[in-house]
């Protein structure tokens, strides 16, 4: 739930640098495009967000019915 949480805040905020910086922020080789890379491939690794919400509602529901 945590690297849900976080790589989901750090996409919003990284969006936002790149609506800030405009055209500079899509820049090949900026910082702002380097970290628009990197978080991306952070959404990517050990699953998508999607698929990440869906193994987190399974738990969440199969601890409920064990309780």
């Amino acid at each position: 739930m945590a690297k849900l949480f976080a790589t989901d805040r750090a996409q919003e905020v990284i969006d936002t640098a790149v609506q800030l910086h405009g055209g500079d922020g899509v820049r090949s080789g900026s910082a702002v495009e380097t970290l628009y890379r990197e978080i991306r491939a952070l959404r990517i690794y050990e699953g998508a967000s999607d698929v990440q919400r869906v193994v987190i509602a399974r738990q969440t529901l199969a601890q409920h019915h064990r309780g």
